[in-house]
């Protein structure tokens, strides 16, 4: 079965399932997963706990001598792999499949992984292992909902928040969970104390400027995906941080040229009379990017994506001393054209 991080808890308290498969990117949400689950069990008596870490010398026989042997000490035992993939071999699926047709029901098969990749999920073999147990699949938390995630997590400890101090810590902690939790954790802390037992305190914007640090972490794909989404400003901010945080425009260059090539792949492809719904699909657009993939096609089109790359060759010349200018400046025009500010329609027309 499918179940989300939310449903969980409830899951749970109702029944216990011989195997369940957290797959994730976001260390956070898959570590108060995993705790959930472990202490779901151990309050079960699954006193003991087996680690394996899968890396790809690992002999999967050491799976099925696991389930087999019983304790002297512990009647009932996690069994836990923390995979470095989630793309498995034959001998990986062929393991997981041999344990799971007869599972000891003393043990409880815990497997952590990266995210699984959408074809993955669809194939016969992992679909059959899903109806075995249970496979949470944990997406990272997006600018869009970072605020309510932030709401809900004050919420925990009866703290008040307004709009404003909830945009303010939002934008302090943006694509770095782990300091949202931990800065929220901080914030309980001074805000209890100075409240009392039982009772709920509230939180304003300017307590949060003076509290909570500049925290954010971005990566590249996140900022491509704000790019194509027309999201200006913020693609701006997220590249003075990744500047900042010492990353190599050559980098940055190479993500976003390749999916300006893709993009010009599928404009050509609407061009020439197919719906944008049809051209996603043909090309395996994943669900989570559809969104900003279908506002940049409706923003860009074939000639406009080659007139990108014409910028783009700007940024690689300058990074290469063959151009006199600056190249973070050179790429911050590509984004803004690639978003379609009105900066970037004045230089659009210049390319012209």
């Amino acid at each position: 079965m499918k179940l989300r991080a939310e449903q969980l808890s409830a899951h749970l308290a109702k029944s216990l399932l011989p195997m369940y498969w957290i797959a994730g990117d976001e260390p956070l949400l898959v570590q108060e997963s995993a705790d959930l689950i472990r202490l779901h069990c151990q309050k079960l008596g699954f006193s003991e706990r087996e680690q394996f870490f899968v890396e790809s010398s690992f002999d999967w026989q050491n799976l099925q001598q696991s389930g087999n042997n019983l304790s002297l000490f512990a009647a009932k035992k996690i069994i836990e792999l923390r995979l470095r993939s989630a793309k498995l071999d034959d001998a990986a699926k062929n393991a997981l499949r041999l344990y799971l047709s007869s599972p000891n029901p003393d043990n409880i098969l815990l497997i952590i992984s990266p995210k699984i990749e959408s074809a993955a999920a669809k194939t016969k073999w992992f679909q059959n292992i899903e109806d075995q147990g249970a496979v949470i699949h944990l997406w990272p938390v997006d600018a869009a909902a970072l605020p309510q995630w932030i709401f809900a997590r004050l919420q925990r400890h009866s703290i008040k928040a307004d709009r404003e101090a909830v945009a303010v810590l939002a934008d302090r902690v943006e694509g770095n969970l782990l300091a949202a939790d931990q800065e929220i954790e901080k914030l309980a802390l001074l805000l209890r104390s100075k409240a009392n037992a039982g009772t709920s305190v509230t939180l304003d914007a300017e307590t949060v400027k003076r509290l909570v640090a500049n925290s954010s972490r971005y990566n590249v794909f996140a900022l491509v995906d704000a790019t194509l989404a027309g999201q200006s400003l913020r693609a701006i901010k997220m590249l003075q941080g990744l500047a900042a945080d010492g990353s190599e425009p050559l980098m940055i260059l190479a993500i976003l040229c390749k999916e300006l090539r893709s993009l010009a792949l599928l404009a050509a492809k609407v061009e020439s009379g197919q719906s944008i719904p049809s051209v996603l699909q043909s090309e395996h657009v994943w669900s989570n990017r559809k969104a900003c993939v279908i506002a940049a096609l409706e923003r860009l089109n074939a000639r406009s994506l080659q007139l990108l790359l014409i910028q783009a060759a700007r940024v690689d010349q300058s990074v290469k001393g063959l151009l006199m200018s600056d190249p973070w400046r050179e790429l911050s025009d590509l984004v803004l054209l690639t978003a379609g500010t009105e900066t970037a329609v004045t230089r659009y027309a210049s390319l012209n």
